[in-house]
């Protein structure tokens, strides 16, 4: 198991083979970044398998609606809340 954040993500065990030069800039990276070397290998496969985060996601989301949620939100400062003469308060 893994842990990322607030959440657990379930691992299972993978014994591969990489040629020398590979291994030799792997422990490279990881001492200048600090990272464990699972790890990099986790994000460069993430990367190469075009597997989005939650972050990712969540970015791409606000970037694609951007021009929506900047249109609502000028017609509230604009008119106010669609509701107002229901609020008891």
């Amino acid at each position: 198991m893994v842990k990322y954040g607030k959440g657990v993500i379930m691992t299972r065990k993978m014994t591969i083979t990489l040629e020398d030069e590979l291994l030799t800039n792997l422990d490279e990276v990881a001492l200048k970044s600090g990272k464990k070397k699972t790890q990099i290998i986790r994000e460069a496969l993430t990367n190469y398998l075009n597997i989005s985060s939650k972050d990712d996601k969540k970015k791409q989301w606000e970037k694609e609606n951007k021009e929506a949620i900047e249109s609502y939100n000028k017609k509230i400062e604009e008119d106010g809340l669609i509701l107002k003469h229901s609020r008891m308060f």
